[in-house]
């Protein structure tokens, strides 16, 4: 502990919130504390593993072909982010990257998702005939939707409120990381004009999703898709914003900086435990989901009067 005291002694500026000791310190000081939660996060990722090994499998084994590939890439969020989790924790410098990440590959991951939603109810046309014959009510989500009278266009913008996420996030995450390769200090001063426009964008897309599906679901109630798609949205709850308020709520605490980087290093630890036992609870359910799933069901496809209109 000498050390870190000495560091601030020396006179130098030092942003107690935001510094992160050397990797050295790190594991000399902290060892305990970093044991503990490795060995939960050790577990976690796992624990994680397995189920994505057998719900691979599954899927596999009870899904068409052409369906296969789609909902492996999207199982394999559970595993991206608890891999980042374990990998934040062992070097805290790069959490800053290991939280963007997974949160990039769940973007991405939910656009996959959504394209074989949208096809698992018969694909776009469908849907676009469902719209025009009235057979679809207006989204009850949203109101904005309701003010736009062409149904085809409703559907336009709730498509639109699902593909800007992950392109504007990708945007978005690309310059946080270049600042935060170059100047880490002005990476933190931006945080705050950054937050707004990426709130605006999960909630775009979260009331488009919603609306979505609020809207269709009714029509196919023995689809377990729409399970499923629930299921990635904790992830996001978990990845995003449940991150941005953590950060807001460490920022708004004043700490007495004793020991240089014990507020940073002991809440990077905090937050990484959080996600990881929140992920594990979700693979928890999603393996129960898949385990106890009929496999009939994802055979014989949907069936709906949708079709026959």
């Amino acid at each position: 502990m000498n050390n870190s005291v000495g560091e601030f002694s020396n006179g130098e500026t030092i942003n107690c919130k935001s510094y992160l000791p050397p990797l050295e310190f790190y594991y000399s000081e902290y060892t305990l504390s970093l044991m503990l939660s490795l060995i939960v996060g050790c577990i976690v990722w796992l624990w994680t593993t397995f189920v994505f090994i057998q719900v691979t499998r599954r899927i596999k084994k009870h899904t068409e072909k052409n369906q296969v590939m789609v909902l492996i890439i999207a199982n394999t969020v559970y595993l991206i982010v608890v891999t980042f989790n374990v990998v934040a924790l062992l070097l805290p410098h790069v959490a800053v990257v290991c939280d963007i990440v997974p949160f990039l590959a769940f973007c991405w991951c939910i656009l996959v998702f959504f394209r074989y939603l949208k096809q698992s109810v018969g694909g776009d046309s469908v849907i676009i005939a469902l719209y025009e014959t009235k057979a679809l009510d207006a989204p009850k989500v949203c109101p904005c939707f309701r003010f736009i009278l062409d149904r085809k266009k409703q559907l336009a913008a709730i498509r639109f409120g699902i593909l800007q996420f992950p392109i504007y996030n990708s945007v978005m995450a690309s310059v946080q990381l270049m600042l935060f390769t170059f100047d880490k200090n002005l990476f933190y001063d931006a945080f705050y004009y950054v937050l707004p426009f990426v709130i605006a964008s999960i909630v775009f897309y979260a009331v488009s999703s919603v609306s979505f599906i609020k809207t269709v679901a009714p029509l196919y109630p023995d689809n377990p898709i729409f399970k499923r798609f629930f299921l990635l949205q904790l992830v996001l709850l978990i990845t995003k914003p449940q991150i941005i308020v953590l950060e807001l709520v460490y920022n708004l605490i004043t700490f007495e900086c004793t020991i240089a980087g014990e507020p940073k290093v002991y809440f990077n630890m905090l937050k990484q435990m959080i996600i990881l036992i929140e992920v594990g609870f979700v693979t928890l359910v999603s393996y129960k989901f898949y385990t106890t799933e009929q496999p009939a069901r994802e055979k014989s496809g949907v069936q709906n009067v949708g079709f026959e209109t």
